[in-house]
């Protein structure tokens, strides 16, 4: 009866183990849960600050990038205000009537006035 009665113990003995551990597993993953929403919300924070502080940077780069493009257009617009002008010119207009068109420059009784 001995070990019958030392089996009987070891397995309630197991069974309050059993039953305890489950308890303190609860217990224990209950205490965790509060811990690990704070962590999560804690790396939600550093991986918006991480991304935000990301998207400045590129966005800086960009900005520079289009400055760059600004002035070049800016440049390029300049240049083309001058040649422009320079094709307007009337020197230019009557030198190509002259050399191209084979026109001169009228007589006097050849020009008549209209008022």
């Amino acid at each position: 009866m001995g070990r019958e009665a030392r089996a009987l113990t070891a397995v309630a003995r197991d069974g309050e183990i059993a039953l305890l551990k489950r308890g303190a597993d609860r217990l224990w993953r209950l205490d965790l849960l509060p811990s690990l929403c704070l962590g999560g919300l804690v790396l939600l924070g550093v991986l918006f600050y991480v991304w935000q502080h990301i998207q400045v940077v590129r966005l800086g780069y960009e900005i520079e990038q289009l400055q760059g493009e600004r002035i070049a257009l800016l440049r390029r617009e300049k240049e083309l205000r001058v040649d422009l002008s320079r094709l307007k010119s009337l020197r230019r207009v009557e030198e190509i009537a002259r050399r191209q068109l084979g026109l001169t420059t009228p007589a006097s009784g050849q020009v008549i006035t209209i008022e």
